[in-house]
């Protein structure tokens, strides 16, 4: 669990291999570590996963509320069986409307990738509208992935068109919004008459 700067930096986990060495006692007592660790990050649940004992599922599944983003992502991401698909939908969504870069959103979108329903889609629209520029320009990205017209979460070759989203200015961003609509057959007129 010792966790350095680079570590940090780098999104390195807990040593998992120490944990499938551990005997049985070392488990015990390693779970228990884990569980009341406070406060709680993605580690402890990447570990408590690796464990998959009842207690640890008990804390994944209890997890799913923690108000750190990054905490209920990783439930998704390393426990994706712990949780119902509402459960996970309410995290993503919740995540998009709420997360910051360098904050649990990338953690948000590598999920959204794999993981996309209609609640999903709405909550990358309605932020291309009322999250900041720098996080909308993600969202341009991720649906043009969504809906295929991208090979991978953030196409460089329209990276010119995203950043056109990296504004403040209501009228060049709701410009640039009606552009995207169009070009992924969204009816942009929903959402900008919902302002």
């Amino acid at each position: 669990m010792v966790l350095d700067f680079d570590k940090w930096h780098d999104g390195i986990g807990y040593d998992l291999d120490a944990i499938r060495s551990a005997s049985p006692t070392e488990r015990e007592a390693i779970e228990q570590m884990l569980i009341s660790h406070s406060p709680r990050d993605w580690r402890d649940i990447e570990a408590l996963a690796e464990l998959n004992t009842e207690r640890a599922r008990q804390a994944i599944k209890e997890a799913i509320s923690d108000p750190n983003p990054d905490v209920r992502v990783a439930v998704t991401r390393y426990a994706p069986d712990l949780v119902t698909d509402r459960e996970r939908t309410r995290s993503i969504v919740d995540g998009l409307q709420n997360a910051e870069l360098f904050g649990g959103l990338s953690q948000v979108l590598d999920d959204v990738a794999e993981y996309h329903p209609q609640e999903v889609k709405e909550a990358l629209i309605t932020g291309l509208l009322n999250r900041k520029g720098d996080v909308a320009v993600l969202f341009a990205a991720m649906l043009f992935y969504i809906f295929g017209k991208a090979d991978e979460p953030f196409d460089m070759a329209q990276r010119p068109f995203f950043l056109c989203f990296n504004t403040e200015d209501r009228a060049e961003r709701e410009a640039v919004f009606r552009e995207l609509c169009e070009k992924l057959g969204i009816n942009a007129e929903k959402y900008l008459r919902d302002l």
